[in-house]
């Protein structure tokens, strides 16, 4: 087998990943192997009579935490009755809407924009800490 870089770490990434869950009890091999090219490959079984074995690393499958478990199991069930939908329609009434006109901060804004465009380039810098600061007051910085 011939791999190239990138597509060799997926592929040792795959093996592992895929190797530890799928044996319980088995340990896993995974054979790293020199081709006469120098081309390195990684493998699941013994390296062919062309090649030699760089090295063999053994993956024991390990048996699943009971807390870890118990714990996901839990979350499982927290976010499945959170998302559960409860089969009640919420009404929106137009007594609880807001109002449609602007907010003090917007109206604020637009008023410091009015004076602006009004005053033009003969603003001043007391006359900007001003409008600014109204804003502020107002819009407590957003």
């Amino acid at each position: 087998m011939r791999f190239r870089a990138p597509i060799r770490l997926i592929l040792l990434a795959c093996i592992a990943i895929h190797a530890l869950p799928a044996a319980q009890a088995m340990a896993q091999e995974i054979h790293t192997c020199i081709d006469a090219k120098g081309i390195r490959s990684y493998q699941n079984l013994p390296c062919d009579p062309g090649q030699r074995t760089a090295s063999v690393r053994n993956y024991e499958a390990r048996p699943d935490d009971p807390a870890v478990a118990a714990r996901s199991a839990a979350i499982q069930q927290e976010m499945d009755r959170r998302n559960r939908p409860s089969g009640k329609a919420t009404v929106v009434r137009a007594a609880n809407r807001r109002p449609s006109g602007p907010t003090p901060c917007q109206a604020a804004k637009a008023k410091r924009e009015a004076t602006l465009k009004r005053v033009g380039l003969k603003r001043s810098f007391d006359l900007l800490s001003r409008l600014d600061s109204e804003v502020w007051e107002v819009c407590k910085g957003f």
